[in-house]
């Protein structure tokens, strides 16, 4: 175990105590218990597939139309270095 020192406000303190007698753990292990739990969910929450990344950019591409030029993939040297 890593050992880590942080402060905490009174009322969160006094929570995690109540826990703890609750369950009959140590403040350690709840506290320990509370990030792994707040982790997981922190993660699940962001994590985003490519996959869905890709349809959110395809549907975006929808909603904007083709503005641009139909040119583009041709003539990227010109339109990136050429002054108009």
């Amino acid at each position: 175990m890593i050992r880590k020192h942080f402060l905490l406000p009174q009322p969160l303190d006094e929570r995690i105590k109540l826990v703890a007698h609750r369950d009959q753990k140590s403040e350690a292990e709840v506290i320990r218990e509370l990030l792994e739990t707040g982790l997981d969910t922190k993660q699940e929450h962001q994590a985003i597939s490519v996959g869905q990344a890709l349809r959110g950019l395809i549907k975006l591409g929808r909603e904007v139309g083709t503005t641009g030029p139909t040119d583009l993939s041709r003539n990227i040297d010109k339109y990136l270095y050429e002054e108009d």
